[in-house]
Order: structure tokens, then C-alpha cells, then sequence
């Protein structure tokens, strides 16, 4: 099902998604945090106080929507923290897969 077409709309989507607790993390995303050593409140952080939401053209959906990068601070507010996430309508509610993570920079 359709995605957000612009930047704007997916960064609330997403946001929505992870407040209300309609995200899924894939096996990849749980691999990266462990990985490069990043706290899921990270994450949420990140998405949370977004500085950027840019499309991620090279991504391909697997659940018909839009793939995204948010770009936000983790929680200590010293780090930037991208997400790759899949915004997607399913049954009419709005809800992402957290592909990927990593500190920016790395």
C-alpha cells in the first residue's frame, strides 16, 4: 500500500508510527544497533527530535510504500543518528519497518 510522498509527511508518519507502537524492526536493524553500538532509545530519540527526513532513493520497499532516512540526535544529544525505515499504509493505519541504523559520520 502507498507510502508519504514527501519529506515533511514522512517524518510525521514515522514519528506517528513509533509513538503509537506500529513500527516493526527487521533482522537487519537489531544486527546494526548491536553492531554500532546504539541504544533503541537512540533511535526513538533520533526520530523524536528529527533534524532531517530525506528520501532514500535506492531503497526498495518491500511493503509497497516510501523508503526514508531520519536524521536525528540519540539521547545524550551528542551524536547523529540516521534511521533507514519503510513507511507504509497497512489496513488504513500508518506504520514503518526499521530497516537500518548508524551513527552519521561513521
Amino acid at each position: 500500500m502507498p507510502g508519504p510522498k514527501d519529506a515533511t509527511e514522512a517524518l510525521k508518519w514515522v514519528q506517528d508510527a513509533l509513538q503509537a507502537g506500529r513500527y516493526i524492526p527487521a533482522v537487519h536493524f537489531y544486527e546494526r544497533l548491536f553492531e554500532r553500538k546504539i541504544d533503541l532509545q537512540d533511535v526513538f530519540n533520533a526520530v523524536e527530535t528529527a533534524a532531517a527526513c530525506l528520501k532514500y532513493e535506492q531503497g526498495t520497499p518491500q511493503n509497497g510504500g516510501t523508503c526514508w532516512r531520519v536524521i536525528g540526535k540519540n539521547i545524550d544529544g551528542d551524536q547523529d543518528v540516521a534511521v533507514g525505515v519503510e513507511a507504509f499504509l497497512d489496513h488504513k493505519r500508518r506504520r514503518c519497518i526499521l530497516c537500518t541504523v548508524f551513527k552519521r559520520g561513521e
